[in-house]
């Protein structure tokens, strides 16, 4: 059962990215934060805990968007026009304004990427690294690496799938502070 302290940790850690998303799905500030608030006095009065919710964020944001469009569909009814949900989503412009902010932000997530994505791939082997790269960031297929590194094509899935396991499990940290990241590492 959450208390308020834990809703208030929970609020702290996504309300930024929840206002920017509703902001980027086209509603003004006013009714940006009034669904953030619905949001968050509806998780407490129904007492919702985050402890069996795989991912909080996504939920949040799911909910977000659910309130957003429920005052989307209030506001067509007050007007005498009804829509489905569905259409009403449909019909959300997704609006991505890149603020000289967001770019320093961004320039900073990168180099910590960078950084960490270069730390994971120290702790492989040579060969596991030069499997990777052939074949993640070169795109050769099983057969050009097994002649490319002299090993069979069996021996060449073997070591890629090995390789990736490893880097699975090294990625783990990371992905909890960049769930995106291997979408940067052609970046790098």
């Amino acid at each position: 059962m959450p208390t308020s302290k834990n809703i208030a940790l929970i609020y702290n850690r996504y309300v930024d990215d929840m206002y920017a998303y509703a902001l980027h799905l086209g509603f003004n500030e006013d009714t940006v934060m009034d669904a953030i608030h619905d949001v968050f006095y509806k998780l407490h009065i129904n007492r919702v805990s985050f402890e069996n919710i795989y991912n909080p964020k996504f939920y949040l944001f799911r909910a977000l968007k659910n309130r957003l469009i429920d005052i989307c569909k209030e506001s067509k009814e007050y007007l005498g026009l009804t829509e489905t949900p569905e259409k009403i989503s449909e019909s959300m412009p997704f609006r991505l304004q890149v603020t000289i902010e967001d770019e320093m932000i961004r320039e900073e997530d990168l180099a910590e990427i960078r950084q960490k994505v270069e730390n994971v791939l120290n702790n492989l082997t040579d060969r596991q690294r030069e499997i990777v790269y052939l074949k993640y960031i070169n795109e050769y297929t099983y057969e050009e690496i097994a002649e490319l590194m002299q090993i069979s094509v069996l021996a060449c899935r073997n070591l890629l799938s090995k390789s990736m396991t490893k880097l699975k499990a090294l990625s783990k940290p990371i992905l909890q502070d960049f769930p995106f990241i291997f979408l940067f590492i052609h970046i790098c």
